[in-house]
């Protein structure tokens, strides 16, 4: 296979020290996600993994939920992987961080997944110290639509208290989903 082209796209001297590059026109960013397929033709995702970092040669990862934390893709490989079908890129929308107590930082992050069909929203929903870098919990939840998206984050945060519910609705809205979407925290429609 011929060597990928290989552009930056935001203000990096070259792709190593960027964040945000393409290869072969497909766009990926610090922080995307990035869903490997086996076989590739099978919609099962047998892992997913945050895109940490490029250097000369490839791209680094962080394997999430998964039996190793980090994968190496060189350019090459992930450009054949891209076109087989066996690796999708899902765009970071949005991200937000919130203590739930003194001793647990709650990071949300919303993705999106666009294929042939259409799209798929994917939250990952990861739990910590707020001192540590070891993860109490990391899960992932594949939406079929925005309601779900909704249902999974206020349905589940009504632990968090008042303050959380907050944090996870301005969340919502800056995502793009509407005011009547998201019910108040005391659970009643805008």
């Amino acid at each position: 296979m011929p060597k990928p082209d290989i552009e930056v796209l935001d203000d990096g001297e070259a792709y190593p020290y960027s964040s945000h590059i393409s290869v072969d026109g497909t766009e990926l960013q610090l922080g995307d996600l990035l869903l490997m397929f086996d076989p590739p033709d099978d919609n099962a995702v047998n892992f997913f993994e945050r895109v940490y970092g490029f250097t000369w040669p490839g791209i680094i990862t962080h394997v999430i939920d998964g039996p190793v934390p980090a994968e190496f893709h060189n350019y090459e490989e992930f450009a054949k992987d891209l076109e087989s079908g066996k690796l999708a890129v899902a765009s970071k929308r949005e991200q937000t961080r919130f203590f739930v107590d003194d001793d647990t930082v709650r990071t949300i992050t919303l993705y999106r997944y666009q294929y042939q069909g259409g799209r798929q929203p994917i939250l990952v929903d990861e739990r910590r110290h707020p001192l540590e870098d070891t993860l109490f919990s990391e899960s992932i939840t594949l939406c079929e639509d925005g309601e779900q998206v909704v249902e999974e984050l206020l349905g589940a945060s009504s632990s968090e208290g008042k303050q959380g519910v907050e944090h996870i609705r301005e969340f919502l809205q800056s995502a793009g989903y509407q005011r009547g979407s998201t019910p108040n925290s005391d659970g009643s429609p805008d």
